[in-house]
């Protein structure tokens, strides 16, 4: 059974939950062996290079004027060494200067009388990075990525290349946020023969939405409701929370207690399967313009029986299409549903058109960028977001609105800043803690 929305979309389905760790696929070992054979070498050689200089080189101010060279040259120097704190020998192979400072080093080890052995040792060393290159990438781009993707570094370490496609999305596509946000909330019920069930709470929203076209319809929400093999399941619709908001937008499930300022624009269609598309109208450009919105609805039940044993996983998706500085999905648990398992957290491609809440493991594209999966104890207090600053306030807002207490939820986040769009944060949990 899969319950949802696209953007976001709500899964439960079997998987193997494991698959979330992202693992280095068919043809990385090669390239692994050879970049730390290279990573290894230039630390040696480099390392003999310096130490073959009496003098001061503990910093890059200090080899700068030891050796008569640029301070950013000796930066890069000490990094390569393996000599400047916190250095990572694969990280430090996207320091190595170009073949124009590499000879400005040479001159300078010529003329500070180093041994030509150890020059020797240096070049060879430098022009194994030069092959390196050639082999595996053919550009010194293409082998930074190479090396951040191989492990070069902290996951995250691709930031300036994420930075840099959100401005070039948004300028492209005409639209960008400050932030978005997806929120989950689950908590127990009991049906009217007195039976335990379960209820769910979607908000979903944008701080900062603004549009850089004026003629920009942008879609801001889309999905049906679905098991796992595409059938209607429970609900025909989600409900939404706010009714009345709702009907006066077409059914698009804005509430207006939960948005700052006017109520934006929006429109809603459906597709021949029943997928509702909700679209963010056409409208004024520009930051003096930009919307701050959320949309919120239930789902019931929330969670797959807990026996069923063909839902043994609980999988939530926060899709990101629109070109963000921030993608932000929290989850929140309440204190009394039944025990549940394990989390795990990710971030994955949605390139192709592929939803990754559907999607088997095996052919599911896992990104770096995400943080790690933040516990915020019970509550909603901790949950703040830069740009939001009434954030928790909304969400305490919203959990009056559906009838539960905020601080009887346990909060979980997962962010990824400048998420690669199309893309989705996943978090995935098992239904039962054995």
């Amino acid at each position: 059974m899969a319950i949802g929305r696209i953007q976001p979309r709500t899964g439960l389905l079997k998987t193997d939950h494991q698959a979330l760790g992202a693992t280095p696929g068919p043809g990385t070992q090669g390239f692994s062996e050879a970049v730390g054979e290279v990573a290894r070498g230039l630390s040696l050689a480099v390392g003999a290079l310096l130490a073959s200089v009496p003098g001061p080189c503990r910093t890059s101010a200090e080899l700068a004027a030891t050796w008569g060279i640029d301070v950013n040259l000796a930066w890069k120097l000490l990094k390569i060494a393996g000599t400047a704190p916190g250095t990572d020998a694969l990280s430090a192979l996207r320091r190595v200067p170009g073949r124009g400072a590499v000879r400005i080093v040479l001159r300078a080890a010529d003329r500070l009388g180093v041994d030509a052995g150890v020059m020797a040792q240096a070049q060879e060393a430098f022009e194994a990075y030069a092959r390196l290159m050639e082999q595996h990438a053919g550009t010194r781009s293409a082998l930074d990525s190479l090396l951040m993707h191989a492990g070069a570094g902290t996951p995250g370490g691709d930031l300036a290349a994420r930075r840099s496609a959100f401005r070039a999305n948004a300028a492209t596509v005409g639209v960008q946020a400050e932030v978005q946000v997806t929120c989950y909330l689950f908590w127990p019920e009991q049906t009217k023969e007195g039976e335990g069930t379960s209820a769910a709470g979607v908000l979903r929203g944008f701080g900062g939405f603004s549009r850089l076209r004026g003629d920009v319809a942008w879609i801001i929400g889309r999905g049906r409701r679905s098991d796992m093999q595409g059938q209607s399941y429970g609900q025909p619709t989600p409900v939404p929370i706010d009714p009345d908001t709702a009907e006066q937008f077409g059914g698009v499930p804005l509430v207006r207690a939960l948005t700052a300022g006017e109520l934006p624009k929006v429109s809603r269609s459906h597709l021949p399967d029943g997928t509702a598309i909700d679209r963010l109208l056409s409208g004024p450009v520009g930051r003096g313009s930009a919307l701050t919105f959320f949309m919120a609805e239930t789902i019931r039940p929330g969670l797959a029986d807990r026996n069923d044993p063909d839902n043994q996983v609980l999988r939530l998706a926060a899709s990101a299409h629109t070109p963000s500085e921030m993608l932000v999905m929290d989850v929140l648990f309440h204190r009394a549903l039944p025990p549940m398992g394990k989390m795990l957290g990710g971030l994955a491609s949605e390139l192709g058109g592929v939803s990754v809440a559907f999607t088997p493991d095996a052919q599911r594209v896992m990104l770096h960028g995400a943080g790690p999966l933040e516990e915020h104890g019970m509550g909603v207090q901790t949950l703040h977001i830069q740009g939001l600053p009434r954030y928790p306030q909304l969400l305490g807002e919203l959990c009056a609105r559906l009838g539960v207490r905020a601080e009887d939820f346990a909060a979980y986040r997962l962010k990824v800043a400048y998420p690669p769009i199309p893309c989705a944060l996943l978090l995935e949990r098992t239904m039962n803690p054995g």
